[in-house]
């Protein structure tokens, strides 16, 4: 493992430094591929090519640090959310237009309800909560999940 770690170092540290603009990151990212480097070798598995070995483990560790700081930014706690979402009038129109293809995107009946009363007929969120007989804040979630779901439809 040695001769490995001094031999790659190098490379997967300046590779890392060009993907997180930060040193920080970088020696983390660093740190990480080498830990997972090191786990594989304890597998005792046969290695036919050592160097593709270290580049996909250390692309594959890259995409999933990636991928947790996307879901992260993406799932902010509803405490820490900013829950007077306010969209500007082009999102109201795009959310109208989408309103049609809601059946495919796999909502909850309170999440299309709540999206439907919320972009179609202008209702408040006090006034949704009341007519579907929930809380605001299980609302402002409802159309929070819903409008994940649709950003996760339209942007496959």
């Amino acid at each position: 493992m040695d001769v490995v770690y001094d031999k790659y170092f190098d490379k997967i540290y300046s590779w890392a430094i060009k993907k997180t603009n930060n040193k920080e990151d970088a020696e983390d990212l660093t740190n990480n591929v080498f830990l997972a480097i090191f786990e594989y070798f304890n597998k005792n598995i046969q290695i036919e090519k050592l160097d593709n070995l270290i580049w996909k483990i250390a692309h594959n560790i890259w995409y999933l640090k990636v991928k947790n700081y996307i879901r992260e930014k993406d799932n902010v706690s509803l405490d820490k959310a900013n829950t007077s979402y306010s969209e500007n009038y082009l999102d109201k129109i795009i959310y109208k237009e989408i309103i049609d293809n809601l059946d495919d995107i796999g909502l909850t009946t309170k999440e299309y309800l709540s999206f439907k009363l919320y972009y179609c007929n202008d209702l408040s969120i006090k006034e949704i909560s009341y007519k579907l007989n929930s809380s605001e804040s299980n609302i402002k979630y409802y159309l929070y999940s819903a409008r994940c779901k649709v950003k996760e439809r339209y942007n496959e």
